[in-house]
Protein backbone atom coordinates (compact mmCIF):
# COMPACT_ATOMS: atom_id res chain seq x y z
CA UNK A 1 0.00 0.00 0.00
CA UNK A 2 2.92 2.74 0.59
CA UNK A 3 4.82 1.84 -2.68
CA UNK A 4 1.23 2.28 -4.32
CA UNK A 5 0.85 5.76 -2.28
CA UNK A 6 4.52 6.60 -3.43
CA UNK A 7 3.55 5.62 -7.21
CA UNK A 8 0.39 7.81 -7.06
CA UNK A 9 2.55 10.82 -5.89
CA UNK A 10 5.31 9.97 -8.31
CA UNK A 11 2.57 10.01 -11.33
CA UNK A 12 0.93 13.30 -10.22
CA UNK A 13 4.22 14.80 -10.19
CA UNK A 14 5.19 14.29 -13.43
CA UNK A 15 5.79 17.37 -15.36
CA UNK A 16 4.83 16.09 -18.56
CA UNK A 17 1.82 14.12 -17.10
CA UNK A 18 0.45 16.72 -15.73
CA UNK A 19 0.80 18.68 -19.01
CA UNK A 20 -1.01 15.75 -21.22
CA UNK A 21 -3.39 15.67 -18.80
CA UNK A 22 -3.98 19.23 -18.73
CA UNK A 23 -4.27 19.10 -22.32
CA UNK A 24 -6.94 16.06 -21.63
CA UNK A 25 -8.97 18.81 -19.97
CA UNK A 26 -8.73 21.74 -22.28
CA UNK A 27 -9.81 19.86 -25.27
CA UNK A 28 -12.35 18.35 -23.73
CA UNK A 29 -13.55 21.53 -22.42
CA UNK A 30 -13.18 22.33 -26.21
CA UNK A 31 -15.38 19.74 -27.49
CA UNK A 32 -18.00 20.79 -24.90
CA UNK A 33 -17.86 24.34 -26.05
CA UNK A 34 -17.95 23.89 -29.74
CA UNK A 35 -21.32 21.69 -29.02
CA UNK A 36 -22.57 23.85 -27.41
CA UNK A 37 -22.01 26.60 -29.85
CA UNK A 38 -22.85 24.60 -32.84
CA UNK A 39 -26.46 23.99 -31.08
CA UNK A 40 -26.78 27.51 -29.79
CA UNK A 41 -31.22 28.95 -29.74
CA UNK A 42 -31.38 30.96 -32.76
CA UNK A 43 -31.32 34.30 -31.65
CA UNK A 44 -33.18 38.00 -32.79
CA UNK A 45 -29.70 38.83 -34.73
CA UNK A 46 -29.77 35.84 -36.27
CA UNK A 47 -33.29 35.75 -37.33
CA UNK A 48 -32.51 39.29 -38.85
CA UNK A 49 -29.24 37.98 -40.89
CA UNK A 50 -31.04 34.91 -41.78
CA UNK A 51 -33.96 37.19 -42.93
CA UNK A 52 -31.23 39.88 -44.83
CA UNK A 53 -29.67 36.87 -46.56
CA UNK A 54 -33.41 35.51 -47.87
CA UNK A 55 -34.44 38.95 -49.39
CA UNK A 56 -30.74 39.18 -51.17
CA UNK A 57 -30.92 35.92 -52.76
CA UNK A 58 -34.80 36.68 -53.73
CA UNK A 59 -33.57 39.75 -55.51
CA UNK A 60 -31.13 37.34 -58.15
CA UNK A 61 -31.83 37.05 -61.82
CA UNK A 62 -32.10 33.33 -61.67
CA UNK A 63 -34.51 33.52 -58.70
CA UNK A 64 -36.64 36.37 -60.35
CA UNK A 65 -36.54 33.88 -63.70
CA UNK A 66 -37.58 30.76 -62.04
CA UNK A 67 -40.86 32.76 -60.14
CA UNK A 68 -42.06 34.16 -63.40
CA UNK A 69 -41.76 30.72 -65.00
CA UNK A 70 -43.72 29.28 -62.00
CA UNK A 71 -46.47 32.39 -62.50
CA UNK A 72 -46.85 31.64 -65.86
CA UNK A 73 -47.46 28.02 -65.31
CA UNK A 74 -47.92 27.58 -61.73
CA UNK A 75 -49.37 23.60 -62.44
CA UNK A 76 -46.63 22.53 -64.89
CA UNK A 77 -44.61 23.77 -62.60
CA UNK A 78 -45.49 22.44 -58.74
CA UNK A 79 -48.56 19.97 -60.10
CA UNK A 80 -52.01 20.17 -60.11
CA UNK A 81 -54.08 22.36 -58.43
CA UNK A 82 -51.44 24.46 -57.80
CA UNK A 83 -52.08 28.51 -57.98
CA UNK A 84 -50.56 31.51 -58.58
CA UNK A 85 -49.54 32.38 -54.59
CA UNK A 86 -48.09 29.07 -54.05
CA UNK A 87 -45.09 30.23 -56.19
CA UNK A 88 -43.69 32.64 -54.27
CA UNK A 89 -43.99 30.14 -51.15
CA UNK A 90 -42.22 27.44 -52.75
CA UNK A 91 -39.15 29.26 -55.36
CA UNK A 92 -38.29 32.40 -53.01
CA UNK A 93 -35.82 31.72 -50.57
CA UNK A 94 -36.81 32.32 -47.01
CA UNK A 95 -35.38 32.90 -43.37
CA UNK A 96 -35.47 29.60 -42.29
CA UNK A 97 -33.32 27.76 -45.11
CA UNK A 98 -30.35 30.12 -43.87
CA UNK A 99 -30.81 28.87 -39.99
CA UNK A 100 -29.62 25.56 -40.05
CA UNK A 101 -29.00 24.67 -36.44
CA UNK A 102 -29.42 21.53 -34.81
CA UNK A 103 -31.23 21.54 -31.25
CA UNK A 104 -29.31 20.14 -28.18
CA UNK A 105 -30.09 16.47 -27.91
CA UNK A 106 -28.05 14.44 -25.27
CA UNK A 107 -29.24 11.56 -26.81
CA UNK A 108 -27.85 12.50 -30.44
CA UNK A 109 -24.53 13.69 -28.32
CA UNK A 110 -24.28 10.02 -26.72
CA UNK A 111 -23.06 9.17 -30.42
CA UNK A 112 -20.80 11.91 -31.37
CA UNK A 113 -19.55 14.73 -29.46
CA UNK A 114 -19.24 12.28 -25.91
CA UNK A 115 -18.04 9.32 -28.06
CA UNK A 116 -15.16 11.42 -29.81
CA UNK A 117 -14.52 12.94 -26.20
CA UNK A 118 -13.82 9.29 -24.63
CA UNK A 119 -11.87 7.78 -27.94
CA UNK A 120 -9.65 11.04 -27.27
CA UNK A 121 -8.78 10.54 -23.56
CA UNK A 122 -8.07 7.26 -24.40
CA UNK A 123 -5.78 7.93 -26.28
CA UNK A 124 -4.03 10.54 -24.67
CA UNK A 125 -3.85 7.96 -21.61
CA UNK A 126 -2.27 5.91 -23.27
CA UNK A 127 0.59 8.22 -23.96
CA UNK A 128 0.13 9.27 -20.16
CA UNK A 129 0.54 5.18 -19.33
CA UNK A 130 3.52 5.18 -21.80
CA UNK A 131 5.56 8.31 -20.46
CA UNK A 132 4.94 7.60 -16.86
CA UNK A 133 7.03 3.96 -17.38
CA UNK A 134 9.65 5.18 -20.12
CA UNK A 135 10.42 8.21 -18.33
CA UNK A 136 12.13 5.54 -15.78
CA UNK A 137 13.37 3.54 -18.31
CA UNK A 138 15.20 6.59 -19.98
CA UNK A 139 16.46 8.05 -16.60
CA UNK A 140 18.00 4.96 -15.65
CA UNK A 141 16.49 5.01 -12.31
CA UNK A 142 14.64 2.13 -12.58
CA UNK A 143 17.92 0.33 -11.26
CA UNK A 144 17.72 2.66 -8.02
CA UNK A 145 14.20 2.08 -7.46
CA UNK A 146 14.43 -1.46 -7.33
CA UNK A 147 17.72 -1.40 -4.72
CA UNK A 148 15.15 0.29 -2.02
CA UNK A 149 12.10 -2.35 -3.35
CA UNK A 150 13.99 -5.68 -4.76
CA UNK A 151 10.59 -7.62 -5.58
CA UNK A 152 10.45 -7.10 -8.92
CA UNK A 153 6.19 -8.20 -8.78
CA UNK A 154 5.05 -5.37 -6.28
CA UNK A 155 7.53 -2.77 -7.95
CA UNK A 156 5.71 -3.19 -11.07
CA UNK A 157 2.13 -3.88 -9.39
CA UNK A 158 2.30 0.18 -7.25
CA UNK A 159 3.99 1.52 -10.48
CA UNK A 160 0.91 -0.35 -12.50
CA UNK A 161 -1.76 0.24 -10.01
CA UNK A 162 -0.88 4.03 -9.97
CA UNK A 163 -1.34 4.31 -13.44
CA UNK A 164 -4.89 2.49 -13.41
CA UNK A 165 -6.49 4.44 -10.68
CA UNK A 166 -5.10 8.06 -11.56
CA UNK A 167 -6.47 7.26 -15.52
CA UNK A 168 -9.77 6.01 -13.92
CA UNK A 169 -10.16 8.65 -11.54
CA UNK A 170 -9.34 11.21 -14.07
CA UNK A 171 -11.24 9.93 -16.65
CA UNK A 172 -14.60 9.69 -14.28
CA UNK A 173 -13.87 13.34 -13.47
CA UNK A 174 -13.59 14.56 -16.62
CA UNK A 175 -16.69 12.46 -18.42
CA UNK A 176 -18.67 13.75 -15.92
CA UNK A 177 -17.84 17.24 -15.80
CA UNK A 178 -18.48 17.07 -20.06
CA UNK A 179 -21.74 15.76 -19.83
CA UNK A 180 -23.38 17.70 -16.69
CA UNK A 181 -22.05 20.33 -18.98
CA UNK A 182 -24.44 20.24 -21.78
CA UNK A 183 -26.96 18.77 -18.93
CA UNK A 184 -27.15 22.02 -17.25
CA UNK A 185 -26.67 23.73 -20.92
CA UNK A 186 -29.92 21.81 -22.08
CA UNK A 187 -31.87 22.27 -18.87
CA UNK A 188 -31.43 26.00 -19.38
CA UNK A 189 -32.26 25.70 -22.70
CA UNK A 190 -35.91 24.03 -21.64
CA UNK A 191 -34.99 21.37 -23.49
CA UNK A 192 -36.07 17.54 -21.53
CA UNK A 193 -34.06 14.76 -21.25
CA UNK A 194 -35.75 11.40 -20.63
CA UNK A 195 -34.52 9.45 -17.51
CA UNK A 196 -33.68 6.57 -20.11
CA UNK A 197 -31.28 8.59 -21.77
CA UNK A 198 -29.52 9.52 -18.43
CA UNK A 199 -29.09 6.27 -17.36
CA UNK A 200 -27.41 5.30 -20.35
CA UNK A 201 -25.17 8.39 -20.18
CA UNK A 202 -24.15 7.28 -16.65
CA UNK A 203 -23.62 3.83 -17.34
CA UNK A 204 -21.78 5.16 -20.99
CA UNK A 205 -19.13 7.68 -18.51
CA UNK A 206 -18.36 4.10 -16.06
CA UNK A 207 -17.11 1.95 -19.25
CA UNK A 208 -15.66 4.94 -20.97
CA UNK A 209 -13.32 5.68 -17.41
CA UNK A 210 -13.01 1.85 -17.53
CA UNK A 211 -11.84 2.04 -21.62
CA UNK A 212 -9.40 4.88 -20.79
CA UNK A 213 -7.99 3.37 -17.55
CA UNK A 214 -7.51 0.29 -19.22
CA UNK A 215 -5.78 2.31 -22.01
CA UNK A 216 -3.61 3.70 -20.02
CA UNK A 217 -2.74 0.34 -18.18
CA UNK A 218 -1.91 -0.65 -21.64
CA UNK A 219 0.60 1.71 -22.60
CA UNK A 220 2.43 1.57 -19.09
CA UNK A 221 2.65 -2.66 -19.97
CA UNK A 222 3.97 -2.34 -23.40
CA UNK A 223 6.80 0.44 -22.63
CA UNK A 224 7.39 -1.87 -19.49
CA UNK A 225 7.88 -4.81 -22.19
CA UNK A 226 9.45 -2.59 -24.72
CA UNK A 227 11.53 -0.32 -22.77
CA UNK A 228 11.11 2.60 -24.65
CA UNK A 229 7.97 4.99 -25.22
CA UNK A 230 8.80 5.83 -29.11
CA UNK A 231 8.50 2.28 -29.35
CA UNK A 232 5.38 1.70 -27.52
CA UNK A 233 4.07 4.02 -29.65
CA UNK A 234 4.95 2.85 -32.96
CA UNK A 235 3.72 -0.75 -31.93
CA UNK A 236 -0.01 0.65 -31.13
CA UNK A 237 0.32 2.62 -34.11
CA UNK A 238 1.27 -0.28 -36.25
CA UNK A 239 -1.17 -2.47 -34.58
CA UNK A 240 -4.06 -0.03 -35.22
CA UNK A 241 -3.02 0.77 -39.34
CA UNK A 242 -1.97 -2.49 -40.05
CA UNK A 243 -4.86 -4.07 -38.33
CA UNK A 244 -7.82 -2.26 -39.54
CA UNK A 245 -6.00 -2.51 -42.83
CA UNK A 246 -5.61 -6.24 -43.12
CA UNK A 247 -9.69 -6.40 -41.82
CA UNK A 248 -10.94 -4.25 -44.57
CA UNK A 249 -8.91 -6.38 -47.38
CA UNK A 250 -9.11 -9.59 -46.26
CA UNK A 251 -11.70 -11.97 -48.09
CA UNK A 252 -12.69 -13.91 -44.64
CA UNK A 253 -16.10 -14.05 -42.77
CA UNK A 254 -16.51 -12.55 -39.81
CA UNK A 255 -13.34 -11.51 -39.54
CA UNK A 256 -14.80 -7.40 -38.44
CA UNK A 257 -15.22 -9.28 -35.16
CA UNK A 258 -11.51 -8.94 -34.68
CA UNK A 259 -11.20 -5.00 -35.22
CA UNK A 260 -10.18 -2.98 -32.60
CA UNK A 261 -12.25 0.33 -33.30
CA UNK A 262 -15.16 -1.99 -33.47
CA UNK A 263 -15.30 -3.26 -30.32
CA UNK A 264 -13.93 -0.10 -28.89
CA UNK A 265 -17.24 1.13 -30.14
CA UNK A 266 -19.05 -1.75 -29.50
CA UNK A 267 -17.92 -1.59 -25.51
CA UNK A 268 -18.49 2.24 -25.69
CA UNK A 269 -22.10 2.33 -27.29
CA UNK A 270 -23.20 -0.78 -25.12
CA UNK A 271 -23.11 -2.72 -29.13
CA UNK A 272 -22.57 -1.43 -32.30
CA UNK A 273 -23.52 -2.30 -35.71
CA UNK A 274 -21.05 -3.32 -38.05
CA UNK A 275 -21.28 -3.71 -41.68
CA UNK A 276 -20.31 -7.52 -43.23
CA UNK A 277 -20.12 -8.52 -46.63
CA UNK A 278 -20.52 -11.65 -46.08
CA UNK A 279 -23.98 -11.44 -43.66
CA UNK A 280 -27.01 -13.01 -45.59
CA UNK A 281 -29.89 -10.94 -46.72
CA UNK A 282 -33.41 -12.03 -44.95
CA UNK A 283 -36.06 -14.47 -47.08
CA UNK A 284 -38.71 -12.10 -48.74
CA UNK A 285 -36.72 -8.98 -47.80
CA UNK A 286 -36.16 -6.35 -50.32
CA UNK A 287 -33.71 -4.43 -49.03
CA UNK A 288 -30.68 -6.32 -47.64
CA UNK A 289 -28.34 -3.94 -45.35
CA UNK A 290 -25.85 -6.45 -44.69
CA UNK A 291 -25.25 -5.31 -41.08
CA UNK A 292 -24.40 -7.30 -37.95
CA UNK A 293 -24.51 -6.80 -34.55
CA UNK A 294 -20.81 -6.61 -32.17
CA UNK A 295 -22.14 -7.01 -28.63
CA UNK A 296 -20.98 -5.54 -25.31
CA UNK A 297 -19.62 -9.10 -24.10
CA UNK A 298 -18.11 -9.57 -27.50
CA UNK A 299 -16.21 -6.67 -27.50
CA UNK A 300 -15.59 -7.00 -23.02
CA UNK A 301 -13.86 -10.50 -24.25
CA UNK A 302 -12.08 -9.31 -27.00
CA UNK A 303 -10.12 -5.80 -25.31
CA UNK A 304 -9.79 -8.03 -21.88
CA UNK A 305 -7.88 -10.43 -23.33
CA UNK A 306 -5.89 -8.29 -25.72
CA UNK A 307 -5.27 -6.39 -22.43
CA UNK A 308 -4.09 -9.10 -19.93
CA UNK A 309 -1.89 -10.94 -22.63
CA UNK A 310 -0.11 -7.39 -22.68
CA UNK A 311 -0.27 -7.14 -18.82
CA UNK A 312 1.13 -11.18 -18.48
CA UNK A 313 4.33 -10.57 -21.28
CA UNK A 314 4.85 -7.39 -19.48
CA UNK A 315 5.12 -8.75 -15.74
CA UNK A 316 7.22 -11.86 -16.93
CA UNK A 317 9.77 -9.15 -19.06
CA UNK A 318 10.26 -7.06 -15.85
CA UNK A 319 10.82 -10.01 -13.63
CA UNK A 320 13.66 -11.84 -15.69
CA UNK A 321 15.12 -9.67 -17.92
CA UNK A 322 18.63 -7.59 -16.45
CA UNK A 323 18.16 -3.76 -16.02
CA UNK A 324 20.04 -2.14 -18.10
Amino acid sequence: MRLLSVELTRFRSRRAIVLLLLAGVLLTALMASLTLWETRPVSKADQVAAQAQADREANQPWVRKELRRCENNPERYLGDQATVADCAESVLPRAEWYLYRETLSLANERRDSGLAVTVLLSGLLIVVGASFAGADWASGSMSNQLLFEPRRPRVWLGKAGAVFLGSLAFAALVLAAFWLALYIAAELRGIPTGATVQADIRWRIARGAVLVACGGLGGFALTMLLRHTVGTLAALFAYVVAGETLIALLPVDGIWRWSLANNVFAWLQDGTSVWDESAPCRRGGGVCPQEVFLSLSHAAVYLGVLLALVLALSVLSFRRRDIA
